[in-house]
């Protein structure tokens, strides 16, 4: 699929832009803090219904504005066209999203329609930070690829705040509700086992897809790879050597609620689970954030990402939109050609940079390949 046009007005510093966008590689040009991000944001808010950048709506307002509106077009790959408008109004802290003249209820329907991929400085956690990051860019690609995933997830969400509610009533009055919290421990293996097993699966798949992109940018002998480290009991070394089952996952989710049940109760919290799980992202069989350069940092992240958009694109059978954010900043020159080459040819790309002169040989303009430049919330196309 590919965005033929979008139109914004009072999002962060554009008061009211338009741009009609190629179906090729877009590129998004100027110096920082000029609004060249506020324009992938507003895609995001088209596909995802949020920004992949802002924590909430309000934060997206312009200044003094007391609403914002993102309008575009996007066509599928069978040439279906859908009119988006999502618009967010301050006062009442409202967000309406509609397809045509139909309003869209609940917004969470809309994960997964309309497939993107995005790359920004912000997602660098995800191979450098805590395992939440890495949990965060599993689940939300899970979520795109497949409704029943994000559904468990939501549910999975419920079972954890009222657990959570239980448990630090009892810290707070010094009580031992285990008698309350048996019929939601029940329910935190039983949802959690099928999420768990789900990322198993997703693991074995999803691998193949990092190795084939990862090689793609590097020649050299580098060989990447994930392991999933299940929340709860822990795993003895001859079970992480093959696939888990779900009631393997069961049985380790219920042997860990009771051996960290007086824990829990301690801090007020659930300390085993899904939200608690890990992916292991290694290069060579070495930890990621232990021994790899910043360029190999980087080099795992954009190989992340193409292998999320060929996911993507197989499980939903339609082409994703690529955002890429200044991925550029730390790849040498010859990564750089590997990743602008191996993205040429993917599907719609938006990318965005201040330096315009890595594009000059890769991407000649045409009314696939476009040109825009931003200053202060202005856009200004570069007709071919």
């Amino acid at each position: 699929m590919h965005l033929a046009r979008i139109h914004v007005r009072g999002f962060r510093n554009h008061s009211d832009t338009a741009l009609e966008f190629g179906d090729g590689t877009n590129i998004i040009l100027g110096d920082n803090g000029q609004g060249k991000t506020n324009i992938l944001e507003a895609i995001s808010y088209l596909c995802l219904t949020k920004s992949f950048y802002a924590s909430s709506d309000a934060v997206v307002l312009g200044l003094g504005k007391e609403s914002f509106e993102v309008e575009g077009q996007i066509i599928s790959d069978t040439q279906s066209e859908s009119q988006i408008r999502v618009a967010y109004l301050a006062n009442s802290r409202e967000k309406i999203y509609s397809i045509g003249r139909r309003r869209i209820e609940p917004l969470s329907s809309i994960i997964g329609r309309f497939p993107i991929v995005i790359l920004s400085p912000e997602h660098a956690s995800i191979t450098m930070g805590p395992p939440s990051a890495r949990r965060r860019f599993v689940d939300l690609l899970m979520s795109q690829s497949s409704a029943v995933y994000f559904e468990d997830l939501l549910e999975y969400r419920r079972i954890l705040k009222q657990r959570n509610a239980i448990l630090l009533e009892g810290r707070l009055t010094k009580s031992a509700p285990w008698d309350v919290l048996e019929a939601w421990n029940e329910q935190l293996v039983r949802v959690g086992a099928g999420i768990m097993h789900k990322r198993t699966q997703f693991i074995e798949q999803f691998t193949s897809y990092i190795t084939s992109s990862y090689r793609e940018i590097v020649e050299a002998v580098e060989e990447p790879g994930i392991e999933y480290v299940p929340s709860g009991s822990p795993v003895p070394e001859e079970q992480k050597r093959n696939a888990f089952t779900k009631e393997d996952l069961e049985e380790i989710l219920l042997k860990g609620v009771q051996e960290r049940r007086w824990e829990e109760l301690r801090l007020g919290t659930t300390l085993v689970g899904p939200h608690r799980d890990e992916f292991a992202m290694k290069v060579n069989g070495l930890d990621l954030r232990k021994f790899a350069s910043q360029g190999q940092h980087k080099t795992f992240l954009v190989a992340l990402k193409i292998g999320e958009f060929f996911y993507l694109q197989e499980q939903r059978r339609e082409t994703p939109i690529l955002l890429l954010d200044d991925v550029f900043s730390e790849l040498d020159d010859h990564r750089t050609r590997c990743v602008l080459s191996l993205i040429g040819g993917l599907s719609q790309t938006v990318v965005t940079s201040t330096n315009g002169e890595i594009f000059d040989v890769a991407v000649s303009l045409n009314d696939h390949n476009r040109k825009f430049f931003v200053s202060n919330g202005t856009v200004v196309y570069e007709s071919v």
